[in-house]
Parts: C-alpha cells; sequence; structure tokens
C-alpha cells in the first residue's frame, strides 16, 4: 500500500501523529523457581525452602524447625 498512513476510517492522521511511534516494550517479569532445600531470607531470617503450596502465590518455608507459610514474592 503506497502513499501516506490514514485512519482505520480513511481520514488522514493529523501532524502530530504522523511520525509517532509505539511505546517500547517492558521487559517480562521472570519469576524465580524454588526447590526444596534452598536458602531463603524472610523478614530478616534465615530458611529453607520446603514446598509450594500450589496456588502460585504461597510457599512453606522452615526456619529454626517452625513451618511458615508466606507470600513468593516476599522470598529473597
Amino acid at each position: 500500500m503506497t502513499g501516506r498512513a490514514r485512519l482505520p476510517g480513511g481520514e488522514p492522521r493529523k501532524a502530530s501523529q504522523r511520525n509517532s511511534r509505539r511505546a517500547a516494550r517492558s521487559p517480562a517479569q521472570i519469576a524465580r523457581v524454588w526447590k526444596t532445600g534452598d536458602a531463603v531470607h524472610w523478614k530478616g531470617r534465615s530458611g529453607s525452602f520446603r514446598r509450594d503450596v500450589g496456588d502460585g502465590e504461597h510457599a512453606e518455608i522452615a526456619i529454626a524447625e517452625r513451618i511458615y507459610r508466606v507470600l513468593l514474592s516476599e522470598l529473597g
């Protein structure tokens, strides 16, 4: 298709729209995959990863022989 770019309805674009570019895509967030026994830090404490609960949000970690259910986003 040759000629000037037009809007879907057929009318010509305004001068301010002619040289516009689409916004750059933001990089995708990659979630870390935790394995049983991995060292974790949560609220200033160190512990070990036990298991993923399965809902995609929570995990169980062990700190000083206690089990805590925490958000995966809070683990470091």
